[in-house]
C-alpha cells in the first residue's frame, strides 16, 4: 500500500471532522488574539468563518490528491485579509491565526493517522510526508495573504483621499484632544450618526441632511461603508417636522443612532448607530433605528451566551416543525399584543379560543407558566429570530461585502 493512499486515508478522515476543526479554531482565536474580536466589526467576523473553512478544506484537498499545492490563498482568505487591513489589524495577528489554525489541524492529522495507519514504520512516513506538504502549504498561502494586506493596507491609510479627515474623526471618537476645524463641522450642535452601505452610502447622507437642511460630516470606512452625522441647533425639531427624510436609496441600508448633543453626544449617537449597524448585518432592513434593536445589540457581543439563553427559554419549542412554528407565531403576536388573546387572535387571523388552546399547549411543553417568565420568554424569542438570520447568513456569505471599522473602539 502507497504512502499517497495512506496518505488519502488520513485526509478522508480529517475531512469528516472539518466542522470540529473550524469550530476549535474559532475558539482558539477568541482567546489568543482578541484585537480580533475587539474591533467588534460584524464583517470582520463574518469573513472569518469562510476563510478557515476554505484553508481547512485546502490542506485536506491537497493531502487526499497528492500533495498538489494551491497556487495563492483562496478567495475568501484573501478577502479577509483586505477587511483586516482596513480594520487596522496588525498583520502578526493575522499571522496568529494561520499559526493556531495550522496546530489544530496537524493535531487533527496526527490523531487520524494513528487510528488509521496501523504499522509504525508507516505511519512516520506518512506523517513525514503530511507535515512537509502542511508547512509547504502554509508558505505558499500565507505569501499571498502578506501581498494582499500590505497592498490593501497602503491604499486604504495611505492613499485614501478622505485620510486625514477620518484620523480626526478617530481622535474625537476615541476623546484624544485634536483640531476639530478641518471637518467643517459643528460639534457643539445635535447630532444623529448613521452607518450607511450599499450602492449609494455617501449619496444618501448627503440627500437625507439636504431634505433636513442640515450639516452633514461623512468619512468612508472599510469595503465601500461610509459612516455619517447630521448636524443642526434644532435637529430633533427638524426631524419631527420632517419624518420622511430618512429613507434609504435604492439597494442601501441606513443604521441610525438618537439624536444627541455635544462632543459626547456625537460620539453616543455613533455607538448606538454602530450597534444598529451590528444587527441590520444580519437581517438587513433598508432603514434599522437603534431602539428598535437595542436588545438584540446588546447580547450579540456573546453569541454562545446568547444560544444558550435561547435554548434554555425556548426549550420545548425548538423543534423544526410546522406545528411548533405555529405555536411560536402565536406565543410572538401574544406578547407584542400585550397578553391581550383577542388582539392577538386578530392579529394572526384566528379565533380567540385557539390562541387560548395553543397558549396551554405552549405551557405544557415549556413547563411552566408564560405569566411566570414572561420577560425571559419575550426576549428569547426575539433572540431566536436573529440567530436563524446568522445561521442563514453564515452557510450563504460567499463575498463578506462591507465593513465599518470607525467605531469607538475600533478605530
Amino acid at each position: 500500500m502507497s504512502i499517497d493512499h495512506d496518505l488519502k486515508a488520513v485526509a478522508e478522515a480529517v475531512r469528516c471532522r472539518i466542522p470540529e476543526i473550524v469550530s476549535a479554531i474559532e475558539r482558539e482565536a477568541l482567546t489568543q488574539v482578541p484585537e480580533w474580536h475587539e474591533k467588534d466589526d460584524p464583517v470582520l467576523t463574518e469573513s472569518e468563518m469562510p476563510s478557515i473553512v476554505s484553508a481547512v478544506t485546502s490542506i485536506v484537498d491537497g493531502l487526499a490528491s497528492g500533495r498538489r499545492l494551491p497556487e495563492r490563498a483562496s478567495d475568501a482568505a484573501l478577502q479577509e485579509a483586505r477587511v483586516v487591513a482596513q480594520a487596522g489589524i496588525d498583520l502578526h495577528a493575522l499571522l496568529k491565526t494561520y499559526r493556531l489554525g495550522q496546530a489544530i489541524v496537524w493535531n487533527a492529522i496526527l490523531e487520524e493517522a494513528m487510528r488509521v495507519v496501523p504499522d509504525d514504520d508507516r505511519r512516520v512516513a506518512v506523517l513525514r510526508q503530511a507535515s512537509d506538504y502542511h508547512y509547504a502549504w502554509n508558505d505558499r498561502v500565507t505569501e499571498s495573504v502578506i501581498a494582499t494586506y500590505q497592498a490593501e493596507h497602503n491604499a486604504y491609510f495611505f492613499r485614501s483621499q478622505d485620510r486625514k479627515r477620518r484620523a480626526i474623526v478617530s481622535d474625537v471618537l476615541r476623546g484624544v484632544p485634536t483640531d476639530t476645524e478641518q471637518l467643517s463641522y459643528n460639534l457643539r450642535t445635535e447630532h444623529i450618526a448613521v452607518v450607511a452601505w450599499g450602492r449609494s452610502p455617501e449619496a444618501n447622507i448627503r440627500t437625507i441632511a439636504n431634505a433636513l437642511e442640515a450639516r452633514h460630516l461623512s468619512v468612508s470606512g472599510t469595503s465601500g461603508t461610509a459612516l455619517g452625522w447630521l448636524g443642526a441647533s434644532s435637529l430633533q425639531r427638524l426631524l419631527d417636522e420632517h419624518p420622511a427624510a430618512f429613507k434609504a436609496m435604492p439597494e442601501t441600508y441606513l443604521s441610525i443612532g438618537e439624536v444627541a448633543a455635544g462632543v459626547e453626544g456625537f460620539r453616543l449617537s455613533h455607538r448606538q448607530a454602530w450597534q444598529a449597524y451590528r444587527v441590520n448585518r444580519i437581517r438587513p432592513r433598508d432603514l434599522l433605528r437603534y431602539e428598535e434593536v437595542a436588545l438584540e445589540a446588546l447580547v450579540l457581543r456573546d453569541r454562545q451566551a446568547m444560544r444558550d439563553f435561547v435554548a434554555r427559554e425556548l426549550r420545548g419549542l425548538d423543534e423544526a416543525e410546522a406545528r411548533t412554528e405555529l405555536l411560536r407565531e402565536t406565543l410572538t403576536a401574544y406578547f407584542r399584543a400585550g397578553q391581550n388573546a383577542a388582539a392577538a387572535a386578530n392579529a394572526i387571523h384566528v379565533h380567540e379560543r385557539t390562541v387560548a388552546y395553543r397558549l396551554r399547549s405552549i405551557e405544557q411543553r415549556l413547563g411552566v407558566s408564560i405569566n411566570a417568565r414572561r420577560d425571559e420568554i419575550a426576549v428569547a424569542l426575539r433572540l431566536a429570530d436573529v440567530l436563524a438570520a446568522m445561521e442563514t447568513n453564515d452557510s450563504t456569505i460567499e463575498d463578506p461585502a462591507v465593513s465599518l471599522d470607525l467605531s469607538h473602539e475600533a478605530i
